[in-house]
């Protein structure tokens, strides 16, 4: 079906998909910088402008979380942050748990 063929109706609810796929990359993309930046935080000597800037994207990310959850109408929050979770853990160049040893 082309999509000139789709009802408007059809088309504002094709419009609001693409709307909450691109949101939802934006949510991993703000997790993986989040978690890049806890990760540098934790890994040198203390530094409290580099705690400051986590802190400031995890306040941000979760903001934007709680937005998608009300804008979207998703369900349970925890499960689309977990699942948002897994992704910036699965993407290319994924932020990983520094070895312990």
């Amino acid at each position: 079906m082309a999509e000139n063929d789709l009802s408007e109706d059809e088309k504002t609810a094709v419009e609001r998909e693409e709307a909450r796929k691109a949101d939802y990359a934006r949510l991993v993309s703000m997790k993986r910088s989040a978690e890049a930046a806890r990760l540098e935080a934790q890994g040198g000597d203390y530094y409290g402008g580099a705690w400051k800037q986590w802190r400031a994207l995890a306040e941000d990310y979760q903001a934007a979380l709680t937005e998608h959850v009300a804008a979207y109408g998703v369900g349970n929050r925890y499960e689309l942050e977990q699942e948002v979770l897994r992704a910036a853990k699965e993407a290319d160049g994924a932020v990983t748990e520094p070895a312990l040893g």
